[in-house]
């Protein structure tokens, strides 16, 4: 092996991690932190009180939307994003089985959640915003 072929592979592996790393820094300051933070904040304290801990979920669905949108995920809906986004998620099925306890949540009227399923779905969300780098 040549020296020019050695100084060729150096040069090729610090531009790839020039290109990392600029994509991990787009990709932390896709929204604003300190609002996803106090957002979270609130969250995790309607989730103490049994008669707000579903909305507690709702609003963690909403925000996850939110930080999905802000990050450039495509989609009409957090469902559409999620897919979108699971190339970047390495908590996937647990982001799932949150979203999945939203929707029973909002379309069955009579669902409550327990407080081990609703501490559950809330890692899933905190899982998934510092995946996306948001928290």
């Amino acid at each position: 092996m040549t020296i020019t072929s050695i100084i060729a592979i150096i040069v090729m592996a610090i531009v790839i991690l020039a290109a990392i790393n600029l994509a991990n820094r787009a990709k932390s300051t896709c929204v604003d932190k300190a609002y996803i933070r106090n957002e979270w904040v609130d969250i995790l304290n309607m989730s103490k009180d049994p008669k707000t801990r579903p909305m507690s979920i709702i609003r963690a669905d909403k925000l996850l939307n939110e930080a999905l949108k802000g990050c450039g995920y495509q989609g009409n809906s957090v469902g559409e994003r999620l897919i979108s986004a699971k190339n970047g998620l390495k908590h996937r099925n647990e982001i799932w089985n949150a979203h999945k306890l939203r929707n029973k949540i909002v379309h069955q009227s009579l669902f409550e959640p327990t407080e081990k399923e609703v501490n559950t779905a809330l890692n899933g969300y905190h899982q998934t915003f510092k995946d996306l780098g948001v928290i």
